[in-house]
């Protein structure tokens, strides 16, 4: 008989939504958890690291904590426009009925919320990590020297997983030569719950935190750019922050500390190595951040799988067949994303003439398809048939 059901490797807000999942559905469950690291808050009170989160996804976290919402901020419009472009795209709520198009939560907001819900059930709890998997066995060797058995053994350690290394499965990674800067600024004028997004010498995106004025901000650019921002002192980087969005929302007056990280697409090769073990989240897809989905695409794995175990909840027989239908499902999905992606970023970086016209063109057209505008809204909110995750 196996120690526990469920063991879930990676204590991040992927792997602890996870753990309250197999709680709430009465598996004996084990979470795998690291060294707590630093929170990135910076000078103006906000974590650096922030979410963009669909109506779906903030429904399903609110539902999963029973507890005090964790602060967040409401999207009612995104305004999209480019450098030389003479068009632009604006989501608005009002499109489509709802109360909101996304949610902008911090990092360290969210994880502090399920991790609260977790307090309850410490024991489930260790601090350690997996150094060796013995699949004929379904037994797992910690780091503590204990040995623990499972049904099922869930992976969700993010993209640098040692063990979806030590399961044998390949990861697939794809630089796209950029680098990410994230910062959170405060502007002259409000941002009126609007999400602002600029193409032209990269992609730049301001999304609206809880203070009126406040923005998270990211910024993907080529590599040599990125060297160029880096050198730049504060004062320097506020007025080109400023010139990159246009002023939008007027001067920039305060700017938070700089990190970055580097853009790549990834995939494990497989998302189901074992009968026994389901790769999800990062540690299964990596994408850009241009359309902010990889937190909602983690989650919808993490809704997926609670389907699957609860269809076993009596039997605590947790079919394999289901399982290798949910990851190639997921999987299918992750590369669509990743396409999608690239398709979006490699557009709009084209720079000839002709391009330009073209883009415009393709813009301003599906600016007047209503219909199609509005599908594409319901996707990126979590409400349309390719988010569908049974």
């Amino acid at each position: 008989m196996a120690d526990v059901d469920i063991v879930i490797s990676g204590g991040g807000a992927i792997g602890t939504a996870m753990a309250l999942v197999c709680e709430r559905l009465q598996y004996r469950w084990l979470l795998l958890d690291q060294p707590a690291k630093q929170h990135s808050i910076g000078r103006l009170g906000f974590d650096l690291r922030t979410l963009a989160l669909s109506p779906q996804s903030i429904t399903w976290l609110d539902e999963l904590h029973e507890r005090k919402k964790f602060p967040r901020q409401r999207v009612d419009r995104m305004h999209i426009w480019e450098q030389l472009g003479t068009s632009t795209i604006d989501f608005c709520r009002e499109e489509v009925g709802s109360d909101s198009l996304a949610w902008i939560a911090e990092h360290s907001r969210v994880l502090k919320a399920l991790q609260k819900n977790c307090e309850a059930h410490v024991r489930n709890i260790k601090t350690a990590g997996i150094t060796k998997i013995a699949d004929a066995q379904q037994s797992l060797t910690l780091t503590n020297g204990e040995t623990v058995s499972c049904k099922l053994l869930i992976i969700a350690e993010g993209a640098n997983s040692p063990t979806r290394e030590l399961a044998r499965t390949r990861w697939v990674a794809q630089s796209l030569g950029q680098r990410a800067l994230v910062t959170v600024i405060e502007t002259e004028r409000t941002h009126n719950s609007t999400a602002w997004q600029r193409f032209g010498s990269g992609i730049v995106a301001f999304l609206p935190l809880t203070s009126p004025r406040t923005h998270a901000v990211v910024w993907s650019v080529s590599n040599p750019m990125f060297e160029e921002l880096e050198s730049l002192d504060d004062d320097e980087f506020k007025e080109r922050i400023a010139l990159a969005s246009d002023r939008i929302c007027g001067a920039v007056l305060e700017v938070d500390q700089r990190l970055s990280f580097p853009l790549n697409h990834g995939l494990a090769h497989t998302f189901l190595p074992q009968s026994w073990i389901f790769i999800l989240g990062d540690a299964a897809h990596t994408i850009h951040p241009l359309a902010g989905q990889g937190m909602n695409l983690g989650i919808e794995d993490v809704r997926g799988l609670e389907s699957v175990l609860r269809a076993s909840a009596s039997t605590k027989f947790i079919s394999p067949t289901q399982l290798h239908t949910l990851a190639q499902r997921r999987r299918a999905k992750a590369i669509i994303m990743q396409q999608l992606m690239s398709l979006f970023d490699s557009t709009w970086r084209w720079k000839n003439p002709l391009s330009h016209w073209l883009r415009n063109f393709g813009v301003r057209t599906f600016s007047r398809a209503p219909v199609l505008k509005r599908q594409i809204i319901r996707e990126a909110m979590g409400f349309g048939p390719m988010t569908k995750v049974n």
